[in-house]
């Protein structure tokens, strides 16, 4: 890995993304981006009719459309959102690679078989995978929150299904294409995960 690197911090909904990359990029002094960020800004400028792919999941009442919704619909549109996302991603990661310009971007958006098409020398990535009882154990400690929700206990059960087959497809796809991954646990620190990161990729620095 050299200074000017891009880092990819890929995983499922709620696995800890964010405090990991926020963590690394600290310590690396790069800067971060979140791909949530990007399609907000996208979103902002274009309409469902010019852009359908990138305002799928753009629900007044996220809650109703995670109830109405079967779980393979959920995954599906997931799936649509980040095939309409993945240009502007490439576009970043090729910007910084060209430019020089380290960063570490991290997000549900990335896929791995989409970083294998890039071929870009110094883009290194990390997926951030699980068992299904993280997520599990995640929702319940939101428990009272979704007590206060109409069917909240079939949101919750949403919620951690569409997590869990999307970490399952990450870690197949990882593993598959010999990417590196780090399993993580509810026990875990952000900083410990980080560490874990930094060793990966202190490996393929030399």
């Amino acid at each position: 890995m050299n200074d000017d690197s891009v880092i990819l911090i890929g995983g499922a909904p709620q696995i800890g993304k964010t405090a990991v990359a926020l963590k690394l990029a600290t310590q690396l002094e790069y800067s971060c981006l979140s791909t949530d960020d990007l399609i907000d800004a996208i979103t902002a400028v274009t309409t469902p009719q010019s852009h359908p792919h990138l305002h799928i999941l753009e629900q007044r009442d996220h809650r109703k459309y995670f109830i109405k919704n079967s779980v393979a619909r959920l995954v599906a549109d997931a799936e649509y959102c980040i095939e309409g996302l993945w240009p502007a991603i490439k576009n970043v990661i090729i910007k910084h690679v060209e430019e020089h310009s380290p960063i570490v971007i991290e997000g549900w958006h990335l896929l791995p078989k989409k970083l294998i098409t890039l071929e870009l020398p110094n883009v290194f990535s990390i997926w951030l995978v699980t068992q299904r009882e993280f997520f599990e154990q995640k929702i319940a400690q939101q428990a009272e929150l979704f007590r206060q929700i109409p069917m909240g206990q079939e949101l919750s059960r949403k919620f951690i299904d569409r997590s869990a087959i999307v970490n399952d497809n990450i870690r197949q796809a990882a593993a598959s294409w010999k990417l590196p991954i780090v399993e993580v646990s509810l026990s875990d620190s952000a900083e410990e995960i980080c560490n874990r990161c930094r060793e990966i990729l202190d490996q393929d620095r030399k």
